[in-house]
């Protein structure tokens, strides 16, 4: 069994912050590879530079998007409740309209997402 080692809430910070900067700096490295990938296939350096930050800002999208989808799935069983519910009607189509316009426009949003991602990966092939 390891030591146990005790950190300071700043001790934690820095170590974070340094996570950070090192991520962010690989990433400006890939960017930067990228770029001149660009430049050998003749494209030019900013085209997969920006195609390369591109990628990576829509898979930080999809991660960060992940608990929203489950909120999505969650939003269609309770439309589902809510046509089997016993309400007024008007009050079960005005919620039914408001999931589904929920439920379409992240649908959307992701589908957009999904088309950048898989352009920027065939690009950068």
């Amino acid at each position: 069994m390891g030591k146990v080692i005790r950190l300071t809430e700043s001790d934690l910070e820095k170590i974070v912050k340094r996570v950070i900067e090192e991520q962010e700096t690989q990433e400006g490295i890939s960017d930067v590879y990228q770029g001149l990938k660009g430049v050998w296939r003749g494209y030019g350096y900013d085209y997969y530079k920006y195609t390369s930050t591109l990628r990576n800002l829509t898979r930080k999208l999809k991660k960060l998007d992940e608990p929203n989808t489950r909120i999505m799935t969650q939003l269609s069983d309770l439309k589902g409740k809510v046509q089997a519910s016993k309400m007024p009607a008007q009050s079960k189509f005005d919620l039914e309209n408001e999931i589904d316009d929920a439920v379409n426009y992240f649908t959307s949003y992701a589908n957009a997402i999904d088309k950048i991602e898989k352009l920027t990966s065939q690009t950068l092939k």
